[in-house]
């Protein structure tokens, strides 16, 4: 199978011949990412009430260089002529405010950039990119037809997903509160983002992007539960996810949707409304047990767990881990995918740990080579930062 076929087999339960990929930028990825760029028109910190704010400039090192060039007067200061390395406030298209330290990351959202309600409509008539703007997409459309031929193409929509870009414009503690003081702002803001969105996708599309799949990254629970029960969830956010997921399959894509926290509870809802795909940088975090029910209904991308194995187990560890991912995530006719983590540096992953996730795919991640006896065997109810070991080799296989 060539990349394209692997991915689309695994994600239909249609016996790939090998686990799918997804690592961003390295010969092993099956997939290729299409990124949303920002404006080349974008001008951050020139306006009067954006001084002391850099770009936004996590992934956007291209434009970042091109601010540099030509600043506005307060940057021109001596004292930042290196300000990436110093602690400081950015600002991103939809006017989200970030601090970042010392060490370059995608940062952290540091304070609401919308504290009043009333100033809605004029917040978005500002900070609002215009989706249409051809330069957001020409970079990587024209990157694609050199190394995306035969690749699972993937849209990274945004940069920001619409439930992450609510709540760094409200903030999150006052975003949470709305959904019971200003149920009618929540939902007509989500609404907004949501037709955003959707333009965004159409857009990939008409441009000739040839994508096959999009994907957002909304983070929607602790690390014990979700952010709110439920009812809720449903009640505001099936009007944003399900026409997401259809508007992909009219476009004759997949919809794809990574998100940290403890969220086995909104899979039922993500699986009714036609969500093809979770990925899931920490998968112990929902928990094997907890997702087990949805095992063979929806394909699931995993990493090597990066709370615990991948940034502190032993490469034997993070080895065996892969078989586990592949027999608690997937089935044997497919539904799992390798993700690797896009920042390991980030995060101190250990190169050996990196290095033992590909050995584990080479490992058991040719399914033509899985011992059958193996995705019967019992698989463990109580995991902890364990890694059990793998099942006994019957020496017939």
């Amino acid at each position: 199978m060539n990349s394209l076929e692997r991915v689309k087999a695994a994600i239909n339960f249609s016996g790939p011949d090998k686990v799918p990929i997804m690592n961003y930028g390295k010969s092993n990825s099956d997939v290729w990412p299409l990124v949303t760029m920002p404006s080349k028109n974008w001008r951050p910190g020139f306006a009067e009430d954006e001084k002391g704010l850099f770009p936004y400039s996590f992934s956007y090192s291209v434009l970042t260089k091109k601010w540099q060039e030509n600043p506005p007067e307060w940057a021109k200061d001596p004292k930042y002529k290196e300000w990436w390395k110093l602690p400081h406030e950015e600002i991103d298209e939809w006017g989200c405010i970030w601090q970042q330290g010392t060490m370059q990351t995608i940062g952290h959202p540091a304070r609401p950039s919308l504290p009043n309600w009333d100033k809605l409509d004029e917040y978005l008539e500002r900070y609002t990119p215009d989706p249409e703007d051809k330069s957001r997409y020409s970079l990587f459309i024209n990157m694609t037809k050199e190394f995306g031929k035969n690749k699972y193409r993937m849209v990274l929509l945004g940069p920001h997903a619409p439930f992450s870009v609510a709540t760094y414009i409200r903030g999150f503690e006052n975003f949470m509160a709305d959904h019971i003081l200003n149920p009618d702002k929540v939902k007509y803001l989500l609404n907004y983002l949501k037709d955003w969105f959707i333009k965004n996708m159409k857009m990939w599309v008409k441009l000739g992007g040839k994508p096959h799949g999009f994907i957002i990254a909304d983070d929607l629970g602790t690390q014990n539960s979700p952010f709110m029960s439920l009812k809720m969830f449903k009640e505001f956010y099936e009007p944003l996810y399900r026409p997401l997921f259809e508007a992909a399959h009219d476009l004759g894509c997949e919809f794809h949707l990574h998100s940290c926290g403890k969220i086995d509870q909104l899979v039922p809802h993500f699986i009714d409304w036609k969500l093809d795909a979770l990925e899931f940088d920490s998968p112990r975090m929902s928990g094997y047990t907890d997702l087990k029910p949805f095992r063979g209904k929806i394909m699931f991308w995993g990493c090597v767990n990066i709370q615990s194995i991948y940034t502190q187990g032993t490469p034997e560890e993070c080895e065996r881990e892969v078989w586990h991912m592949m027999r608690n995530l997937g089935t044997k006719k497919g539904g799992f995918g390798a993700y690797f983590y896009a920042q390991p540096e980030h995060i101190k992953v250990p190169s050996k740990n990196i290095r033992a996730f590909v050995r584990g795919l080479k490992k058991y991640g040719d399914y033509s080579k899985i011992p059958p006896e193996w995705w019967d065997y019992p698989v463990s109810e109580n995991w902890n930062d364990k890694v059990p070991p793998l099942p006994p080799l019957n020496l017939k296989h």
